[in-house]
């Protein structure tokens, strides 16, 4: 069964990302329960919710987190971009809460990054560059405009692809490319079970969350099984590698 339409693939390949809604009530509400079982909050009092925590209220490896990814089709739709039995099936989408921040006044980021790249507080090795084929970000919670949506670049993923051709993969500090003009920035809102798959090279960035939700979001990055064969290459097809997006042609 297919899940990705040849426009699916072709909106993909051109802009770098892709929104459906594939979770089913029964997941999106056992996921909600999972996240909820580690928040310090009161679920039924909006008003403890401000400012409230942790950032990841459970751990990844939770059967209805992980359920999100592959009991729901998220996986399987990765794939027919990437190719079928290409994907390692070992990350988990790990919860990334944004709890309301109590404010009205929201921006849109003017700057994004590329994930995989250490910064002094996010965990990441100096000297090392964590290379991924797709993410996945999946909703289980309502997020509203202004509400900490995931914020990314569309059409990024092919500056990135040809920068790469001519400079190391650690060039950029902190996955930030200085002093180039993306355009904007697109928040990504929607209903809970809203997917957004986004390719590894994606320039994208958070946000406050001006909204009276909790910003209930699972991130996963997808890899390839034979990622160590091919992490520094640089192919002048930048789809090389993704046989999904190169039979859609």
């Amino acid at each position: 069964m297919s899940y990705l339409t040849p426009a699916d693939k072709a909106f993909f390949k051109e802009q770098g990302y892709l929104v459906k809604q594939v979770l089913s009530p029964e997941q999106i509400r056992a996921a909600q329960d999972a996240l909820w079982e580690g928040i310090k909050a009161d679920r039924h009092d909006p008003k403890t919710w401000v400012k409230a925590g942790p950032r990841a209220s459970v751990g990844a490896n939770h059967p209805a987190i992980r359920a999100t990814l592959y009991d729901a089709p998220v996986f399987a739709m990765a794939e027919e971009l990437v190719g079928k039995d290409t994907l390692s099936s070992g990350a988990s989408p790990g919860p990334h809460l944004v709890f309301p921040s109590g404010e009205s006044e929201w921006s849109l980021p003017r700057i994004g990054h590329l994930d995989g790249y250490y910064t002094p507080t996010n965990g990441v090795a100096q000297g090392t560059v964590g290379i991924f084929q797709v993410g996945a970000t999946i909703y289980v919670e309502e997020v509203e405009a202004r509400g900490a949506g995931f914020t990314l670049w569309p059409g990024s993923h092919r500056y990135a692809a040809e920068y790469f051709k001519t400079h190391s993969l650690l060039s950029v500090e902190g996955g930030v490319f200085k002093d180039v003009d993306l355009g904007p920035g697109l928040e990504i809102a929607g209903p809970p079970g809203t997917v957004c798959l986004w390719h590894g090279q994606m320039v994208h960035s958070g946000s406050k969350n001006c909204s009276s939700r909790i910003r209930m979001a699972l991130i996963a990055r997808l890899a390839r099984q034979d990622l160590e064969d091919i992490r520094f290459e640089t192919p002048d097809d930048m789809w090389q590698y993704w046989e999904g997006i190169k039979t859609c042609n």
